[in-house]
């Protein structure tokens, strides 16, 4: 049986999370790993050591007062992890799934997600962590580390989630995004609307012919569209919102961080400035 890896913490997408993470589950006949990662006690911001100016009796007590709030903190962490994923079920069970598997862990998110990667077949997390403000222009802390080591499809739940009636692959004619015609074409039903956008920065750069076959091929009815533009994160915005697209897929990351810090990145641009949730594919 397939399986999926929903990633959640305490933010507020963690209910969209759940609900998408359901209909996928239910297109592929999957069970599903709800997944919660504590920070580690070294992640915690710690107060300026004044331990040395202090005679060896005072020391020690405070040694120990601080030993008990680490213990109480952990204590505390447990019990909101345990909330976390119980409402996770909830939610889930609600939305008509019933293979659930809780997972508690403390560590690395990129980490314990690379431990379950080769398990599953798709990853989900929100945009943002629950520490971050959710009108902020910047991502979560974690998630471009995440989409960046994950060889896996990674689904990036937004804010605003509706029934997928039209999806959108952003296509450039790279590896990545004919992995993602060849995964989503047996995933997605034949009565959503399929639109294919190539942004070229010279007229003729793209070659869409491969992947339209693909896609009629597989029973879709496809709307082809083509720019020119070196602005592609811009386009492709434009076109979720005046198409009124669900679902946007799309390569992901395929330059390294150092061109990505120069000239920026067109995968970070879009799941910045589109309001609907991606699925990513590297």
């Amino acid at each position: 049986m397939a399986k999926l890896l929903v990633c959640l913490d305490g933010s507020a997408y963690a209910d969209n999370i759940c609900t998408t993470a359901a209909w996928v589950a239910k297109q592929m006949n999957a069970e599903i790993d709800l997944l919660h990662v504590m920070r580690r006690s070294s992640d915690y911001q710690a107060p300026t050591d004044h331990t040395g100016l202090m005679g060896f009796e005072a020391r020690s007590n405070l040694l120990e007062e601080l030993t008990k709030v680490d213990e109480e903190r952990g204590r505390l962490d447990q019990k909101k992890g345990k909330i976390i994923l119980e409402h996770g079920a909830k939610v889930l069970k609600e939305a008509g799934i019933e293979n659930i598997n809780l997972i508690h862990r403390r560590g690395s998110l990129v980490e314990t997600i690379h431990e379950f990667e080769n398990s599953v077949e798709m990853i989900f997390m929100g945009k943002r962590g629950e520490h971050a403000d959710i009108n902020s222009v910047f991502l979560g802390s974690n998630l471009e580390k995440v989409a960046r080591a994950l060889n896996k499809p990674l689904f990036i739940v937004s804010l605003l989630i509706r029934p997928i009636k039209r999806f959108l692959i952003a296509y450039d004619g790279k590896d990545s995004v004919h992995k993602a015609i060849d995964y989503i074409t047996p995933l997605l039903g034949k009565n959503l609307e399929c639109h294919l956008l190539a942004v070229e920065r010279s007229k003729g750069e793209i070659e869409t012919a491969e992947a339209e076959q693909k896609l009629n091929k597989a029973g879709f009815q496809t709307t082809l569209k083509i720019e020119q533009s070196s602005h592609a994160d811009q386009i492709i915005s434009s076109y979720v919102i005046e198409n009124e697209i669900d679902l946007l897929i799309t390569g992901a990351y395929s330059h390294s961080r150092i061109h990505s810090f120069l000239l920026g990145s067109t995968t970070a641009s879009l799941i910045k400035t589109c309001k609907i949730p991606l699925l990513l594919f590297r």
